[in-house]
């Protein structure tokens, strides 16, 4: 680690050029008196995006090239290539506003006693705009977490992008699960946030707009991926609970019920009716009372109706507009 460099920036590529220069630009463009190297892992891509980091005449990007393995190992690379006191992650199709640098750093050097911290997120997709969380009057200043998990529970307030990390931290609990392909930045963001406190910026520097992109690549195709490779509940938090107390605190119980139904929807549109049932009467008490949520707790407790709800669901996720 060099004391010098205040942030590591991991950019993941693969087959990034349509938003590739939007996210350099958004870093490039940033004010900040703050040092900072950009670590680009190019993960196989096949069109011109590595001729196009090469083309940049940044003196502070690292290019690393290496076969298709996924968004995770790549940014577990970028970790070990990293010379920063602080990580942070970003995707190609995603960029920052400005102020993110500027203000992620200076809120960890004020706040010793924090591990991460992370802002206000804009997400533009296939299905509409929103933000997370919705700051309102409730949310004015930065402010540090009294309770992890309630707060993510309520509101889903991390994900890629919006989040730096202390180095040392990263280095320590390992790195993202290289063998999930899906909901790997949830069960990381849950296992950082047992090694310490965890504070949040309640502004908007973070945008997540890969829409076009996922439309040009195949919206469905890219789903039946993840949806296949969707791990059970228990597969999926065998780390963090090895850090929670036998009781496991109320909030967390709230946050992996709101995961574990994202997962056993993709579940059950794989085809893995059993498996989804099962897992559906175990944690539908604590799934988020949205429409989906709700239909499944209706449907678990046969296999008929349950089977009546994948159907349903397949056809709806195949028609989409």
């Amino acid at each position: 680690m060099d004391k010098n460099i205040d942030m590591s920036i991991i950019i993941p590529v693969y087959n990034a050029i349509p938003l590739l220069e939007r996210c350099l630009d958004s870093i490039f463009r940033q004010e900040t008196i703050y040092s900072y190297e950009v670590i680009l892992v190019d993960d196989g891509s096949i069109d011109n995006s590595v001729e196009t980091i090469k083309a940049r005449k940044e003196s502070n990007i690292i290019l690393f090239q290496q076969q298709n393995a996924g968004p995770a190992v790549a940014r577990n690379k970028g970790v070990k290539l990293a010379h920063g006191r602080y990580c942070a992650y970003l995707d190609a199709d995603d960029y920052w506003e400005q102020g993110f640098i500027e203000k992620t750093v200076s809120f960890l050097d004020e706040h010793l006693d924090c591990i991460a911290v992370n802002v206000a997120q804009r997400h533009l997709t296939v299905s509409g705009s929103s933000i997370a969380p919705v700051c309102n009057e409730k949310y004015k200043e930065p402010f540090i977490l009294d309770d992890f998990f309630s707060f993510w529970a309520d509101n889903m307030h991390v994900c890629t992008g919006s989040v730096i990390i202390r180095t040392d931290i990263l280095r320590i609990i390992g790195g993202q699960r290289e063998e999930l392909r899906i909901t790997e930045d949830l069960e990381f963001w849950a296992l950082v946030s047992t090694y310490g406190h965890w504070g949040f910026i309640p502004e908007i520097l973070f945008v997540s707009d890969g829409g076009d992109v996922t439309r040009s690549q195949g919206w469905l195709n890219k789903m039946i991926i993840r949806w296949n490779n969707a791990p059970s509940i228990g597969e999926w938090e065998k780390r963090i609970i090895k850090r929670l107390p036998m009781e496991l605190p109320i909030g967390y119980l709230k946050a992996r019920g709101r995961i574990a139904r994202n997962l056993i929807y993709c579940q059950l549109l794989s085809g893995r009716l059993p498996l989804s049932r099962n897992e559906a009467l175990k944690y539908g008490t604590c799934f988020k009372k949205d429409p989906i949520g709700r239909l499944m707790n209706i449907a678990k407790y046969t296999s008929f109706t349950w089977w009546i709800l994948a159907k349903f669901l397949k056809y709806r996720e195949y028609h989409r507009r």
